[in-house]
């Protein structure tokens, strides 16, 4: 049962990503003529999240997580894919970093459905290998203690995402 529902929550989390930045890209065409705009502001947009990270500023975000209720209710596969879908897409629920915001706006910059898709991709499969770190928690209690070390590391990886956002988007720059 874990296994169809962690398949298919990765599946969802791809699939929504890719479906979100495929339509900016789509949207990017659009209004940009089919041309992509240039790295520069593709890395300026990235740099930007990436400093904006760095304070205690934050991002919009929706108040609202997944629903739980459908454990219970559904197939795992069905709230697997359903849960994956909307941490795919990302705004559907809680947005913790500026660089989610900046990952919108350069696959609109890069006018092309297909590239756009592919960023979302990448995303939404960085969302989905996520749950794979819980796959041992077998009881509430473990998976209470899992989350309890997983929130020492929140802060710091946090902080390590943004500094390689900026570093990133600097040497693109160069």
């Amino acid at each position: 049962m874990w296994g169809v529902t962690i398949v298919a929550f990765t599946i969802g989390s791809v699939f929504g990503g890719a479906a979100v930045t495929a339509l900016m890209g789509l949207f990017g065409a659009a209004a940009l003529g089919g041309e992509p705009t240039s790295i520069w502001l593709a890395a300026s947009a990235a740099l930007a999240a990436g400093v904006l990270d760095l304070t205690p500023l934050r991002p919009w975000t929706p108040r609202r997580q997944v629903n739980e209720d459908w454990i219970g209710r559904y197939r795992g596969w069905v709230y697997g894919a359903g849960f994956g879908l909307q941490l795919g897409v990302g705004f559907a629920v809680f947005v913790m970093s500026w660089g989610y915001w900046a990952m919108l706006l350069i696959s609109f910059m890069t006018a092309s459905p297909a590239a756009g898709a592919l960023t979302g991709a990448v995303f939404g499969l960085g969302r989905g290998l996520l749950l794979y770190l819980s796959r041992t928690n077998t009881t509430p209690e473990s998976l209470g203690r899992f989350h309890e070390r997983m929130m020492r590391y929140k802060r710091p990886t946090f902080m390590a995402t943004a500094m390689m956002m900026v570093i990133v988007a600097l040497t693109s720059l160069i």
